[in-house]
């Protein structure tokens, strides 16, 4: 990756404001793309036609796709623009510690959030009445498997398993966890960054699972220095609920 070329002649000092700054790109991207989209199906379809029409779980599905691709472009200018001294900032390099080693930690700690994740979502939600609820990517997931669409179906697993773990780990760990170990402790940027990668998931009742991996991809963040790391156990768990899915097993994330 050849950045030298746009870099500034002071290196560039990742800052908490420039995270929340990734965090608005994020979010404003994939809104302003589900607006588009909706208006514009409502304008081919006509006036005539009711909200009813519009394939909500669709459009959410492409206004996550290509918000995330957008979001992903944003950050690649930011490695052109600051250069090669901002790559370490956000960790973006390898892991400190061996290949075997990191891929039995990724593996254990894979198990360990997924046993408690399985506990809350199998155990506790039943117990309280709440058996059936899963999150938004299930929902989405579901409703695409009914329709049988294929390129639907493509746009998902393109969406689940490479765009939205890359972009979430960039966005969570590489701006703001990074950014908020300058001024504070590791784990408080890990409490900070995972209350706030919670908050951007839902339904509420699931936080706690969100809050659970989040903690998880952040400490190994934190452990391995590289947010090569985090993205592939975030991979490796969408993964998992992908092949979930597709097995029917109603323990989704």
């Amino acid at each position: 990756m050849n950045v030298s070329q746009s870099a500034p002649s002071q290196p560039y000092q990742l800052t908490i404001k420039r995270g929340f700054l990734a965090l608005f790109i994020m979010y404003a991207s994939q809104a302003l793309v589900g607006l588009a989209l909706s208006y514009g199906v409502r304008f081919i379809q006509g006036a005539d036609y009711g909200e009813g029409t519009i394939n909500t779980q669709i459009i959410g599905m492409t206004s996550l796709l290509l918000g995330g691709i957008i979001t992903l472009l944003w950050f690649w200018t930011d490695i052109r623009r600051f250069g090669p001294s901002f790559l370490p900032q956000i960790r973006l390099q390898k892991s400190i510690i061996k290949m075997n080693q990191s891929v039995i930690l990724v593996f254990l700690l894979f198990s360990a959030t997924h046993f408690l994740a399985w506990t809350y979502r199998s155990v506790i939600l039943p117990f309280v009445g709440q058996e059936d609820i899963i999150g938004g990517a299930s929902q989405m997931f579901a409703h695409i498997r009914e329709t049988g669409s294929v390129l639907g179906m493509v746009g998902f697993l393109v969406l689940a398993l490479v765009v939205g773990p890359v972009m979430e780990e960039v966005i969570f760990r590489g701006y703001l966890q990074s950014a908020f170990t300058k001024r504070l402790s590791e784990w408080g940027a890990i409490l900070i960054t995972s209350l706030l990668f919670m908050a951007g998931h839902g339904p509420m009742l699931l936080w706690p699972m969100y809050f659970i991996y989040s903690v998880a991809w952040s400490w190994i963040f934190m452990h391995t220095k590289s947010l090569k790391m985090a993205i592939a156990i975030h991979m490796l768990n969408n993964l998992f609920y992908t092949v979930i899915a597709v097995m029917g097993w109603k323990i989704l994330a």
